[in-house]
């Protein structure tokens, strides 16, 4: 069933991304690529109102030109969603921190607005990485499901210990980014700036506190948040252990962290448990 599902979703097969989608994708490359056409404009004219206008130019014309192509782009979305790789779509505006800064530190000396266009550039295009890396894994995830059998599902937090520690990792990434700024606007201390960067990792604990929907699948397993879904083929699991406060799906992968329930949450967790049995048997 599983080989079924994942030849049935090529590109040609799932249609074209909606709307929400192509506004996303093409915010994002708007975001990334037209600070570099104001860049090259602010060696002919150093007026603040013409560069202001042209960026917002820049960003409307973009984004309407890349929203287009990937609306009619079939396929699309759930190949981001199914690609390995997805995940660089909130790194990737990072090349304007690496771009600027490297080229000050080999004694290119940048324009000043090149530090704007950088905060713009990189907030902004992480921001809507983050948001578009979300809705690519949805998508891809809703493809699967349609195509495959649902065997179990249930609803759970992470376990108590991991809660607290993924609020104290909010609390100091927050703190970090906001005194990070504060001793750059407020005390000149210029290095104490990239603290602000921080904030965004803060993200990766939001809703720390939030149930996820697992649903087990005869394809893989899907994990639900309010808006975002991922789905993982068995081939990226190696099994599960229940322990005393906790249901643990573990991966393939040693950098990627195992699936943790809080076993309170789980209801029906001997349905749960011979559901998860069975298909792990089937793919061993």
């Amino acid at each position: 069933m599983a080989t079924r599902t994942e030849t049935a979703l090529r590109p040609s097969s799932v249609g074209r991304p909606d709307s929400s989608y192509a506004v996303a994708a093409g915010l994002y490359v708007a975001v990334v690529v037209a600070p570099m056409v104001v860049l090259g404009l602010s060696g002919i004219t150093s007026s603040a109102a013409v560069l202001y206008l042209s960026l917002l130019g820049a960003i409307a014309g973009v984004a309407a030109i890349a929203g287009w192509a990937v609306s009619r782009s079939q396929g699309l979305a759930v190949t981001i969603g199914r690609a390995v790789l997805a995940w660089l779509l909130p790194i990737i505006p990072f090349a304007w921190v690496v771009g600027v800064f490297g080229a000050a530190v080999v004694g290119w000396g940048p324009p000043d607005i090149a530090f704007v266009l950088t905060v713009i550039g990189t907030g902004g295009g992480a921001f809507l990485g983050i948001i578009l890396l979300g809705m690519s894994r949805s998508r891809y995830t809703e493809a699967v499901l349609s195509e495959t059998v649902e065997l179990a599902q249930w609803e759970a937090r992470l376990p108590q210990r991991w809660r607290y520690v993924a609020i104290a990792g909010m609390v100091v990434t927050g703190i970090l980014g906001i005194s990070g700024l504060i001793a750059e606007f407020a005390f000149g201390i210029d290095w104490a700036g990239w603290f602000y960067w921080l904030i965004f990792f803060w993200s990766l604990f939001a809703g720390v506190e939030n149930p996820r929907t697992f649903r087990v699948t005869e394809a893989g397993l899907a994990v639900g948040r309010p808006l975002q879904h991922r789905f993982k083929p068995w081939a990226a699991l190696t099994g599960y252990t229940v322990t005393d406060d906790a249901l643990v799906l573990q991966t393939t992968a040693w950098w990627r962290p195992a699936y943790r329930s809080d076993r309170d949450d789980i209801e029906n967790l001997d349905t749960v448990v011979a559901s998860l049995e069975s298909v792990f048997d089937a793919h061993r």
